[in-house]
């Protein structure tokens, strides 16, 4: 663990040096804000002074930065603290560490370049790792339909083929015959497995987690025919014609996998595409893939709220040739956004911001958000925006996720002092906790826990 941390000192000190090199400020912004419902949830915290009102932890200091921008600070940074009350994984605690960063007069190109840099001098200042090529660029709908995610891991192949022409009314195989979506992928040299080893992977996928209620197989012998657990089903010209539209050869295990439901059909193939990879250790910790998610859709349909959210958040900017589109279908609408992938895990995103307060009004409405609403949450940004934005964008990395990726960690919480446990608790000091009724008293708080 103290490796982990001194690497962590090692990653900030160059990251500082980096930044300053490259004319940015370092300014802190406050940890006491105002709430903005509009993403995670808060952590709120009551106020004495003023009975029955919060403040809210930041998720991230978005807005601060942007007014940044406005006040004439044209490149800031911050190794800042983070906080969103979600349900916790290896890669996410309740308080993270992101390094925060904000640049005016830029476009999209602008910031890829710059903190492309900053990774690649990172990989070679710790790591001793040169990387000397750009790295790939993939549009958001091309990673989701080549590996079910939008932060694929390209370390290893095994992309997904759509099965819909080959399997879907060719045969009496009625679960394929009802679904929206067909996907497989080819794992090479695993035609031998047992029976016991394709049980375990259709265990693996119906677990709840994954939620797919089967898998479908078919091996390609030695001799180039195909056998499959659906071959009732299916004559051996339609097989073959798989085994092609696959690119599979003899030795090779075809996994399929089918739904109703396009987008978690791919995200349950995904899964199975990341254990395979593992079990055939092609997930190896000290290869490094990297590449630009870009182009993800400026909003995405909530059916619990029951209509569109800002896929990043209300302040991205929307590609300019799709600007039109915000009045006739504002979901086919992409945005200036972009995420940094490193082994398929998420290690930083950002956009170029909107600096048009009319256009910024126009995202509120698409949004739900009534006039009133909206200047009751972001009134001091958009009234800020009046003065004159400069045009504007930036990128948080995630600091934790970095260090454990060049740590090797399977965890975040290994390279952090203090970490939260799965439950979100800190252990050593017994937090969260109740706290004295005089506590309560004078904050003109009272509780109602519920069952």
């Amino acid at each position: 663990v103290r490796k982990n941390l001194e690497l962590r000192h090692q990653m900030t000190m160059e990251v500082r040096r980096y930044l300053d090199s490259k004319g940015f400020l370092e300014i802190e912004t406050p940890m006491l804000i105002g709430s903005t419902p509009e993403g995670a949830r808060d952590f709120v915290v009551p106020s004495r002074m003023n009975p029955g009102q919060f403040y809210a932890l930041p998720q991230s200091p978005q807005t601060l930065k942007q007014l940044l921008m406005v006040a004439g600070m044209d490149r800031y940074f911050q190794i800042v603290k983070c906080f969103r009350d979600e349900d916790l994984r290896a890669d996410r605690q309740p308080e993270f560490t992101q390094i925060d960063c904000e640049m005016s007069f830029v476009e999209q190109e602008d910031v890829i370049a710059l903190f492309e840099g900053m990774a690649k001098h990172l990989f070679r200042t710790i790591r001793g790792i040169e990387l000397t090529e750009p790295f790939p660029r993939m549009p958001w709908s091309e990673a989701m339909r080549l590996y079910g995610s939008d932060k694929p891991d390209t370390r290893f192949g095994m992309e997904f083929v759509e099965l819909m022409d080959v399997l879907k009314g060719t045969g009496e195989f009625s679960v394929f015959n009802d679904a929206s979506y067909i996907g497989g992928i080819c794992a090479p040299g695993c035609a031998s497995y047992t029976r016991k080893q394709l049980d375990q992977l259709t265990d693996f996928v119906k677990r709840s987690q994954i939620g797919a209620k089967g898998l479908v197989y078919a091996r390609v012998q030695e001799d180039g025919s195909v056998k499959s657990s659906v071959d009732k089903f299916y004559t051996q010209e339609v097989l073959l014609r798989l085994k092609e539209t696959m690119k599979a050869v003899p030795g090779d295990l075809i996994l399929i996998m089918s739904g109703e439901d396009v987008m978690k059909t791919r995200k349950q193939l995904c899964e199975l595409r990341l254990e395979m990879g593992t079990r055939l250790g092609l997930r190896d910790k000290n290869k490094f893939s990297l590449l630009w998610v870009v182009d993800f859709p400026m909003f995405e349909w909530s059916e619990e709220e029951g209509r569109l959210m800002a896929m990043h958040h209300p302040f991205t900017h929307p590609k300019d040739e799709d600007i039109p589109l915000l009045d006739s279908n504002p979901a086919a609408v992409r945005a200036d956004a972009y995420d940094m992938v490193c082994n398929g895990v998420e290690v930083g995103g950002g956009s170029i911001r909107i600096h048009d307060p009319e256009l910024q009004d126009k995202m509120f409405k698409i949004l739900g958000f009534t006039e009133e609403r909206a200047q009751e949450q972001f009134g001091f940004l958009m009234n800020a925006f009046k003065y004159g934005a400069p045009p504007h964008g930036g990128l948080a990395y995630g600091l934790d996720r970095w260090v454990s990726l060049f740590a090797g960690l399977d965890s975040i919480r290994d390279c952090i002092a203090f970490p939260k446990n799965n439950s979100g608790r800190d252990v050593m000091l017994d937090a969260p906790s109740y706290i004295d009724q005089k506590q309560l008293d004078e904050l003109n708080l009272a509780l109602d826990l519920k069952d």
